[in-house]
């Protein structure tokens, strides 16, 4: 029997695409959190290729975005780089040239003294030392500036990526909470999708058919065929009177005798109590019994005429057997009441 399972497979289907998605999305968050390669798993490049090759690009395109990002912030540490070595080459060239014509101002000053060399060559001489003091120092106080600027852009390039690590590990945590939420909807969809299609738990012979309306709703818990089993046991139903209920277990041995064959004739069929109801019923009549179930060793009588079938519906009478007593069990049980029950009246 098929149940229409239309709206179960629409949201199957939708769950299964979305559990896909997810398992491409954690994939590569996995890889942008830690910085690695995108490996995709197996069966998602075969079950959806064209899904793989979407997620894929977008990995391709982010890390690009990231790298063109970065790659300015490398352009302006390298900037920073080498305007850094040029001052300190600079600095080297101004301490040369600082020292030689501090020397040759040095070596001029007698000169002027004894009138060789003029005062206007040895004030020119002072003004150019005087400068190369003045740049020199300039040029030194700009080393430390320069490369705070360096260091700075170096740490913009790594706060860039670990800000990148940072948003896919937190987006990453947020989709596998997701991704295993979609996972179990998928087990429950796929149960009921299953269910749609209803199966008989054992090989048998329909009997009748209680719901055979095209488009009818099904309450839960409603019957909707009765079949007759071809297993090599039988269920037996029976009703048993609640003073009697006390001395019933399950596991009992029972003989189930059928009113359509004459016991005496044909025997019956072993069976042992396999349920007890929990509690009493009460039909029509308002008569209250509890409900047994017993199950045979054969679903059919042997007799010299050939095995006899049993037809669902039969009327069947059950003997269990509760206990054993003796021939002077039966004799003495009346004389034993007696005694206990003696000088009790009132």
């Amino acid at each position: 029997m098929k149940i229409d399972d239309t709206r179960f497979s629409s949201s199957f289907r939708e769950t299964r695409l979305k559990y896909w998605e997810l398992m491409a999305r954690v994939a590569r968050l996995e890889a942008e959190s830690v910085g690695e390669s995108l490996v995709l798993p197996e069966t998602l490049m075969k079950e959806k290729p064209a899904l793989a090759t979407d997620e894929q690009d977008l990995y391709l395109a982010r890390q690009r975005s990231l790298e063109s990002q970065v790659s300015v912030l490398q352009q302006q540490a390298q900037q920073r780089q080498q305007e850094l070595v040029e001052r300190r080459a600079k600095q080297q060239q101004l301490q040369r040239s600082f020292e030689l014509s501090n020397q040759e101002l040095q070596m001029s000053e007698p000169l002027v003294a004894q009138g060789v060399m003029s005062e206007v060559e040895l004030l020119r001489l002072k003004r150019t030392v005087n400068d190369l003091r003045g740049e020199m120092d300039a040029n030194r106080l700009a080393i430390p500036r320069i490369q705070s600027a360096l260091n700075e852009v170096q740490r913009k390039i790594t706060e860039e990526k670990v800000r990148f690590q940072t948003e896919a590990a937190r987006e990453l945590s947020e989709v596998k909470a997701e991704y295993a939420r979609t996972e179990e909807s998928i087990f429950a969809l796929e149960d009921r999708v299953t269910r749609t299609e209803v199966r008989a738990p054992v090989k048998g012979t329909v009997k009748r058919i209680l719901l055979n309306t095209i488009g009818g709703v099904i309450q839960p818990g409603e019957d909707l065929v009765e079949i007759v089993p071809v297993e090599d046991n039988l269920l037996i139903e029976a009703h048993i009177r609640p003073s009697d209920i006390a001395f019933l277990r399950p596991g009992q041995d029972a003989m189930v005798k059928f009113t359509a064959y004459d016991f005496s004739i044909y025997g019956g069929l072993p069976a042992k109590l396999e349920r007890i109801s929990a509690d009493t019923i009460t039909n029509e009549k308002d008569e209250s019994f509890y409900l047994i179930y017993l199950r045979t060793n054969q679903n059919t009588i042997e007799s010299s005429k050939g095995n006899l079938e049993i037809i669902p519906g039969m009327t069947t009478t059950v003997d269990i057997l509760t206990g054993k007593k003796t021939v002077m069990d039966y004799l003495l049980k009346p004389i034993l009441k007696a005694k206990n029950e003696a000088l009790r009246e009132r």
